[in-house]
C-alpha cells in the first residue's frame, strides 16, 4: 500500500512538471513559432501517465472502507470541478486571442482574424500555456480520480453480481 502512494506521489510531481514543461513552450504573442510543436509529445506522454496513475488510485479505492455514497458524491464534485475548469480555459483562451490581436496590432497596426482564429485552435503551439498549466493539471488530476472512482464502482458491482 505504500508503495502505491509513494508511485502516485512521484508521478503526480512528474505530470506536473510536463505540463509546466509544456506551458514553458508557448511563444511570445505576435512571434513566430517555427515548425511544429514538442510540447505534443508531452501530451502522448500524458496517456500512459493517465492510465498507470487510474489503475493506482484504484488500487487504493479498492482498499478503502468508504460507502458507495462517498463515491457518489465524489463524482458529482469531481463532474462540477471538470466543468468549472474546462469553462474557465475556455474564457482564458478567449482573453488570451484578445492579447495576441493587440500584440498583432501593435506589431503590424492590424490583425486577420481568420490568423488569429487559427493559431489559437486544437493543438497550436501558441496555446501550450492554455493546455498545459496548473488548472489543466488539476483537470488531469480529477479526470484521474473521476476514471478510478468509476472503475471501482463497476467492480464492485460486478463482485456483487458475481
Amino acid at each position: 500500500m505504500k508503495a502505491v502512494k509513494v508511485t502516485l506521489c512521484i508521478l503526480t510531481l512528474i505530470v506536473f512538471g510536463l505540463f509546466m514543461l509544456g506551458y514553458w513552450m508557448t511563444p511570445a504573442p505576435g512571434t513566430s513559432s517555427g515548425n511544429g510543436n514538442p510540447a505534443l509529445l508531452i501530451l502522448m506522454g500524458l496517456i500512459p501517465l493517465f492510465i498507470v496513475m487510474t489503475v493506482l488510485w484504484w488500487t487504493l479505492l479498492r482498499r478503502c472502507p468508504f460507502q458507495a455514497r462517498t463515491y457518489y458524491i465524489s463524482i458529482v464534485l469531481l463532474l462540477t470541478h471538470l466543468a468549472a475548469a474546462l469553462f474557465y480555459r475556455h474564457h482564458s483562451l478567449e482573453a488570451y486571442r484578445g492579447v495576441i490581436r493587440q500584440a498583432l496590432l501593435n506589431r503590424y497596426g492590424t490583425w486577420d482574424e481568420q490568423y488569429v482564429q487559427d493559431i489559437t485552435t486544437g493543438l497550436s503551439i501558441h496555446i501550450n500555456h492554455q493546455n498545459f498549466n496548473v488548472n489543466t493539471f488539476l483537470l488531469f488530476l480529477s479526470a484521474v480520480l473521476l476514471a478510478a472512482i468509476v472503475f471501482w464502482l463497476l467492480d464492485q458491482t460486478a463482485r456483487r453480481d458475481s
